[in-house]
């Protein structure tokens, strides 16, 4: 499944919590329809760890064009968050934004502001072909769609038709933050800056290929071009992942910690080793067990921690595992 462009803000999760998540929702094979992701608590019995309750399950519902247009947070049975997504091709986001010029449209946070950064957009962008994202609120159905709107994202094409810009707004149609990406000749992206409210440069990410040793780089710059992480990623000949190093860095670009990930021959974790403050030994380590379906997508993934003693590995004590299971339903 082709990931689609997702807004600047998650907002179905905390940021770490978010991030893992969404792991859960990438590098998919085959079309699908839903995607289920479980984190079901462990309880111990005896030696040995067995699945609980759920603690934490996302699911994600997508369109035939592998968009997300549902995707919802559970904290055990007990839904957190919703959001719905509402995808315009260019001729509808075009019509949305002339009758949002002409004062004709049905929406009650358009109608509000007479001179709205989104209705001055649309102005500036009349003669241009972009796409949109509508996000409302889905955890409260009862009330008008128009009374749930979270944001709006516009993203605009180079002339090859590639995303060169993406304007996201909020539900107030205030011009929220900015995206500019930059491509090379042979269509790989090789740098993305997100601008604030302001039209000031808040993080800069630059993308290296090197097709020699197969492998991708992947800087991250904040708002003073100060590196904050880098990822290099080395790819075997089958174009699977074989190993990853994510590095983090303080303000002085000092390593601030390093994890370590090995990949197995069908690209799912292995192992994971953690580095902190530029040591040469790792802090902790995670061994992976990972099971597939028949399609050769992760099903489930276990995650086991071990701790470095003394010069000795032993598995960390009476910490469980980190399980997830993914339940995918195919088109």
């Amino acid at each position: 499944m082709k990931t689609p462009l997702l807004p600047l803000i998650l907002v179905l999760a905390a940021p770490a919590a978010a991030q893992e998540a969404n792991r859960g929702f990438e590098e998919i094979k085959g079309g699908v329809a839903v995607v289920k992701v479980v984190y079901p608590g462990q309880i111990r019995r005896g030696e040995d760890w067995t699945d609980g309750p759920p603690s934490l399950s996302y699911v994600n519902i997508y369109d035939d064009r592998g968009r997300p247009v549902e995707e919802s947070q559970f904290s055990g049975k007990q839904l957190s968050l919703r959001k719905l997504s509402t995808w315009l091709d260019a001729p509808e986001a075009g019509a949305f934004c002339a009758a949002l010029r002409k004062g004709l449209s049905p929406d009650a946070a358009s109608s509000e502001t007479e001179e709205s950064a989104l209705k001055l957009f649309c102005a500036d962008k009349a003669k241009k072909k972009f796409t949109a994202r509508f996000e409302h609120d889905g955890t409260v159905p009862s009330r008008p769609l128009s009374e749930r709107l979270i944001g709006r994202t516009f993203v605009l094409p180079d002339k090859k038709g590639r995303p060169a810009e993406e304007w996201r707004f909020d539900m107030t149609d205030a011009f929220e933050s900015r995206v500019e990406r930059k491509y090379a000749k042979d269509g790989t992206l090789t740098e993305e800056t997100v601008y604030n409210f302001d039209e000031l440069p808040v993080s800069r990410t630059v993308y290296e290929r090197n097709k020699a040793v197969n492998a991708e780089t992947v800087s991250v710059f904040n708002d003073r071009d100060q590196l904050v992480s880098r990822t290099v990623k080395v790819f075997r000949e089958t174009g699977k992942l074989r190993k990853a190093t994510a590095t983090a860095f303080d303000e002085g670009e000092q390593e601030r910690w390093r994890d370590e990930i090995s990949y197995d021959g069908n690209g799912f974790r292995a192992a994971e080793a953690r580095y902190t403050g530029g040591e040469q030994n790792p802090g902790h380590e995670y061994e992976y067990a990972v099971k597939a379906d028949e399609k050769g997508n992760w099903v489930r993934e276990s995650r086991t921690k071990f701790v470095n003693f003394r010069g000795r590995r032993l598995p960390a004590p009476g910490e469980a595992p980190t399980v997830m299971v993914r339940e995918i339903t195919y088109r």
